[in-house]
């Protein structure tokens, strides 16, 4: 039986005996917040060692550290935990996984990135493996089972700026025309991409319950995981909005779900997991790189438009309400940015324009009487 007390510092820990791979007995303090806590990690720790075997810290391998990192990650979405989990089987563990995690360098970093790099992965791609690393390894710290993280002597990847391809308003209108020449089936989608900056997997993860056409309102309550095809909570608090429909995009959906109704009808089956605005034939979740592929790109040449990203159009909402003269706090909640300033760096392109059209109007207020003037002070 394990004995389990509280310390002075007010946590509590656990002490077990384990035999080492050279066959001496060692003990091992697990450490909680509680004494409940306690009690079962080391159940678990004990359940681990008789299927797994007790592997000492100094003999942990990056691969066997990463494996329990990932493993006890929490609060993390299943997207972004496959994501770790591809990246490190992909890049990081052929590379320095049989390294032991007490023996890890900065240059072994370094090379894996320089590695990486070489093979033509993208600087954003090497960056987020880099990332993923980091990340671990600072865990791996606060774990006791390293004194300092060797990622802090390396030179970080450099990504460059992307720029953002917004069309303008011309050409969103073209777009919008052409898809609707077309007979599109996703032609409410693009309006809806361009009136409201909604990113795609918002869109193909919206549910008509989250369409309030009476009110002329959507709330963002999901988003779509393209891998798995289920719906998740959004990755931000601010991104759980709720966003105002223009007459035009209500007019669209209106017909849109008349449409699907008859479409349903006509079906030999319909997925009844979800009741989304925008599915398959059959009601299941749509691709997103179909959507892209079948629908999106072919639009644009159709068009006679440059070719951009889908995430471009949600760029070109916000452009043209900045251009506009919307508040930017009204752009940042539309769009479900976390700050106000991520919406001013990301769409700083705009900012010369808007400082043109300020000049404008205190040339113009400064050229009225000085009464108007003094008035207009006054209300500020």
């Amino acid at each position: 039986m394990s004995k389990i007390y509280q310390r002075k510092d007010g946590r509590w820990a656990g002490q077990v005996w384990v035999t080492t791979s050279s066959g001496q007995r060692k003990r091992k303090t697990i450490y909680g917040s509680s004494r409940q806590e306690v009690k079962q990690k080391i159940t678990l720790f004990n359940v681990e060692v008789a299927t797994k075997g007790y592997v000492e810290t100094s003999d942990m391998s990056i691969e066997q550290f990463l494996s329990e990192w990932v493993e006890n990650l929490e609060s993390v979405r299943f997207n972004t935990r496959n994501s770790y989990e591809d990246n490190i089987r992909l890049h990081i563990n052929p590379h320095i996984g049989r390294i032991k995690i007490q023996k890890l360098r900065a240059l072994d970093i370094q090379r894996l990135l320089s590695t990486i790099k070489a093979k033509g992965l993208s600087p954003r791609t090497c960056q987020y493996i880099f990332a993923i690393l980091r990340k671990a390894l600072n865990q791996a710290v606060k774990w006791n089972m390293i004194n300092f993280n060797p990622s802090d002597g390396v030179d970080r990847p450099r990504v460059p700026k992307y720029e953002i391809q917004p069309l303008t308003a011309k050409e969103a209108k073209k777009f919008l025309d052409t898809a609707k020449e077309r007979k599109d089936p996703f032609y409410p989608l693009f309006l809806l991409a361009l009136s409201t900056g909604m990113r795609s997997g918002e869109l193909l993860g919206l549910e008509w319950q989250d369409v309030d056409l009476e009110n002329k309102r959507i709330s963002v309550r999901h988003t779509l995981i393209n891998k798995t095809k289920t719906l998740a909570e959004p990755k931000t608090a601010r991104a759980r909005r709720v966003i105002e429909l223009s007459d035009l995009a209500v007019q669209a959906l209106n017909e849109h779900k008349k449409n699907q109704a008859k479409i349903r009808l006509q079906a030999s089956s319909w997925s009844s997991t979800y009741d989304l605005v925008f599915p398959t034939e059959i009601g299941t979740p749509f691709d997103h790189s179909h959507l892209t592929q079948r629908h999106f790109l072919p639009i644009l040449k159709d068009a006679g438009l440059p070719r951009i990203r889908f995430h471009d159009l949600r760029h070109t909402a916000a452009t043209l309400l900045l251009q506009a003269g919307e508040h930017p706090k009204v752009v940042q909640e539309m769009l479900g940015h976390s700050t106000i300033s991520m919406t001013l760096d990301t769409y700083s392109h705009v900012l010369p324009s808007m400082q043109k059209e300020a000049a404008k109007k205190m040339n113009e207020l400064l050229q009225e009487s000085p009464s108007k003037y003094l008035s207009a002070l006054q209300c500020v």
